[in-house]
Parts: C-alpha cells; sequence; structure tokens
C-alpha cells in the first residue's frame, strides 16, 4: 500500500484509538478489495470480511473520510428491488420525502433507518474500475449489497432482458427486441437511474417502415416517459446525451414472478450502516461540521432511542466549593459521560447547563450506555459525601425528524419530549425508561444484570396528553 495510505490510515487510527492488530488487518483487507468493490464499499460488511469490530470499522473509515482518503456516500436505495435510486455526496441532498425508482416504477419514502445506506469509496493507486466492463460488477455498483433478496432478483432481470446496449458519450445506437403481444416491458438505463414504458401496440408498424421511435437520454432521464412498438421485431433509436457511456436494457416484466420472489424471501436486511447509525456516530459528528446543511432540513427516523441526563446537586457545587472545582467535576462527568455514550454505539446531540441528550440507534444501546454512566459516575464523585452530586437519565424510543439546527442535525418531536420529561421524573441514581422502551425484548434483563430493580408508575408528562407508563430502575447498592 503506497505510503500515504499507511500515515493517513496511520493518523485516522491514532485519532479513534484502534490498536496496531486491528489496523493490520484493516489495512491488509482495504488493499484486497477488488476495484469493483472498493468504488462503494458496504462498512459493516467490510468489518465482518476484515475480523474487526464495526463500531471500530466505522469509526476508522469516517476518520478516513475526513482525511480524504474515502469518499462517503448516501445512497437512497428502494426497498423493494434494492437498487441505488440516488447517491449524494452530503446529508442535506438527501431527498426529504420519496425517490422514484426507475426500476419498479414506485415512489419509495426517504428515511434514514430504513432506505438511506452510507457507503464509502476508495480509489486505489494504480488501480482501474470499469463500470462498464462486466455487468455483475456494473449490477453490483448499483444495488445495495445489504438486500435481502437482492440476488434472486438480479437472476429475474438477467433472464427477462430481451436487449441491452451499450452506447457511448454524446453517442446513438438501435437498440434490436422482438416484443411479445400481452407482454409488459420496459427501457432501464442504471447509469441514470432513469426509465420508460415500452408499449406493445398492434396497430403501429412505423417501425417496419423505418418509422420507429426515437429516445434520447439526458442526465435527468428519457425523452419520452413511454414509448410504442408493434409485436415482433423491430428497433428502438437511442441518443446518449450525457458526458458518460450508459447501459440500457429493455426488460420484460412478470409482476407475478416479482411477488414470488419478495414473499418467499426474508425481509431482513444483511449487515449495513443506515443514515440514522452514522448520524448517531461520535466519531462522524465530530469530525464533520453540518453548519452547512439546508436550513430547512427534515429528514424522517421510524424510530430512534433519545437519552437525557441531568446533574443533581450541581448548583449546590458551585456556592460550597467554588467555580473552578464545580466547573473541573462538571467536565469531568461531560467526559466520562461522551465516552459511555461513543462506546455504545450512540452520539452526544447536545449539552444544555449540565445536562446531555444522546441519540442510539435502538433501545439496547441506549440502556447500556445509561448503566455505563451510573458507573463512570462513581469514579467522578469518589471520595464525594452522599447526596453531593448524582446523575438522573431518562429515555424513551420512538419516531423523530432530524433537522437542521443552525450548526449540526438535531432531533425533534413529541419523542424527544418525552424522553426529556423522563428524565426529570428521575431522582439521583435512577434510569428512568418508557414503557414502549421497556417492552424491547433485552431491555430489562440487561438492567438486572447490572443489579438495578426496576417498578412501573403512571405519570402525566407536561405537553403529553396521554398517561404515560415510566419503569423506574435503581441500583442494588446507589453510589450517589
Amino acid at each position: 500500500m503506497a505510503p500515504s495510505v499507511s500515515k493517513t490510515l496511520e493518523s485516522a487510527a491514532s485519532r479513534c484509538g484502534c490498536g496496531t492488530d486491528e489496523l493490520k488487518r484493516f489495512s491488509q483487507h482495504l488493499h484486497a478489495l477488488p476495484a469493483s468493490r472498493a468504488a462503494r464499499i458496504n462498512p459493516y460488511e467490510f468489518a465482518d470480511q476484515a475480523g474487526i469490530g464495526r463500531d471500530q470499522s466505522i469509526d476508522l473509515f469516517v476518520h478516513c473520510a475526513k482525511l480524504g482518503l474515502f469518499d462517503l456516500e448516501w445512497g437512497m436505495v428502494c426497498p423493494l428491488c434494492g437498487v441505488i435510486v440516488r447517491s449524494v455526496a452530503t446529508i442535506d441532498r438527501v431527498a426529504e420525502d420519496s425517490v422514484h425508482c426507475c426500476i419498479c416504477n414506485k415512489d419509495t419514502e426517504s428515511v434514514l433507518d430504513d432506505t438511506i445506506e452510507v457507503s464509502f469509496a476508495y480509489s486505489q493507486a494504480g488501480a482501474t474500475f470499469d463500470l462498464h466492463g462486466d455487468y455483475d460488477a456494473y449490477q453490483d455498483y448499483f444495488t445495495s449489497s445489504s438486500h435481502p433478496y437482492g440476488e434472486q432478483l438480479r437472476r429475474y432481470r438477467d433472464s427477462h432482458t430481451i436487449a441491452d446496449i451499450m452506447v457511448g458519450p454524446d453517442g446513438r445506437a438501435d437498440l434490436p427486441v422482438n416484443l411479445q403481444t400481452g407482454e409488459t416491458y420496459r427501457l432501464l438505463c442504471l447509469d441514470t437511474h432513469s426509465g420508460a414504458e415500452i408499449c406493445v401496440d398492434e396497430n403501429d408498424r412505423k417501425a417496419e417502415a423505418g418509422g420507429g421511435p426515437q429516445l434520447s437520454l439526458s442526465d435527468a432521464g428519457f425523452s419520452e416517459a413511454a414509448v410504442c412498438l408493434p409485436p415482433g421485431a423491430s428497433t428502438l433509436a437511442l441518443t446518449n446525451q450525457t458526458d458518460q457511456t450508459v447501459w440500457i436494457r429493455a426488460l420484460r416484466i412478470d409482476l407475478e414472478q416479482i411477488k414470488a420472489i419478495i414473499n418467499a424471501g426474508g425481509t431482513r436486511y444483511g449487515p449495513r450502516l443506515t443514515g440514522k447509525h452514522l448520524l448517531n456516530n461520535q466519531a462522524f459528528r465530530d469530525c464533520f461540521a453540518l453548519h452547512e446543511l439546508a436550513p430547512d432540513l427534515k429528514l424522517k427516523l421510524r424510530n430512534l432511542t433519545l437519552l437525557f441526563t441531568d446533574l443533581k446537586g450541581s448548583t449546590a457545587l458551585y456556592d460550597r466549593e467554588g467555580d473552578l472545582a464545580a466547573y473541573r467535576l462538571v467536565q469531568d462527568h461531560f467526559a466520562a459521560l461522551k465516552k459511555a455514550v461513543s462506546t455504545n454505539s450512540g452520539a452526544v446531540i447536545k449539552t444544555m447547563g449540565d445536562a446531555v441528550m444522546a441519540a442510539f440507534p435502538n433501545g439496547e444501546s441506549g440502556t447500556a450506555a445509561a448503566i455505563a454512566m451510573m458507573v463512570a459516575m462513581q469514579e467522578v464523585a469518589k471520595g464525594r459525601k452522599q447526596g453531593d452530586v448524582g446523575l438522573k437519565v431518562g429515555l424513551h424510543s420512538g419516531p423523530a425528524l432530524a433537522i437542521n439546527s443552525g450548526n449540526s442535525v438535531d432531533y425533534f418531536g413529541q419523542t424527544v419530549n418525552i424522553a426529556a420529561r423522563v428524565q426529570g421524573l428521575a431522582d439521583a441514581g435512577d434510569i428512568c425508561v418508557t414503557g414502549s422502551l421497556n417492552d424491547e425484548d433485552g431491555i430489562p434483563a440487561l438492567l438486572a444484570r447490572s443489579g438495578y430493580q426496576g417498578h412501573s408508575e403512571v405519570a402525566t408528562l407536561k405537553g403529553v396528553t396521554a398517561a404515560e407508563r415510566v419503569y423506574r430502575y435503581r441500583g442494588a447498592h446507589r453510589q450517589f
């Protein structure tokens, strides 16, 4: 591997605390990737194949992207066919509502935890990736590697292709097709993610007389949404108006077979880094300034775990011990909490006075972080009288909006409000969670294994119409 690449990897590793053995495995696997795979790397799949932890892998990819070794890509994936409908370099260019999949001819909702995947592109020195040199590699590049039935749909597309052709920049070509009455066909181009319907019209004989339809392809798509051709053999004239080589394919559509593939296959995605996971990665939030986001940014999340803390007794501490001593303790407490968050796949969203708001991709990670915070606070408060200072924690999961808060991505919605209110119910040493979070598999057991016992209560939260069932967990040996 080139010296500059090695130095970049070493620099990134030192910034995120990556060990020598992990860095070596990361570097070796990166060097061994074929150019087609390096062009769009699934970092979770990469980590599993390299034999390193996924969180460590993400931190390395993020720091390397900050240093310019990788390009970060946000891909909008069609959940039906797995095709990457659109890929952008920054989060503010991610579609807020929906994007149209030309393969399925359907709109798909843009959701950070479902349809937005993040990948990293790496250009190896001396290696070239001819996107159009191999159709399998071409399809891989434009398809999510984690899609649950991607391989079945690939075989379907291969067996139902009736014609395909490559057209160079500003080039022209004739696509010969043989159409059957009663069948449905689509013309597709993955390079520009464009599609057009091919209608079979028995009354249309212009193609036989040499006056068949002509279609042009620009970056915005095909010039017509649909073209008509007669049954049997005919020709479609194509003009490529883009500045890149494109691959155009005519595909027979069999909806019943597509439904059968989907019904027979699983619905669970393979390992993948979703937009939600990256937004809640501490390294990403530390590395990338987001102040240039669109001012009205609003991206949806189906489910997000939010954690709020408060440091009880800090005001009295300033009065009792003076500003300097109190300030040092508050900063030590912030450092301990941030470490507990990042170690458990979360990110600190913001601090408010001596309080913290953090976000996690799931309830188990958030709960594990809350437990780690309590353990860390034992060291922070070591040597102090019981009751001098203590940590209060509240958690809740639910849908949210990712918004532009002026200099970073923040979260908005009732889930945020409830999580903050639940923290307000906690006493020093308490971890309070809502009923919906407590119902998640593994949450009560995780707390029990750490010595916490819980009881439920019904609470009325300010700004929330319905009463909320809250579970208050307290450690067997409270440290505050």
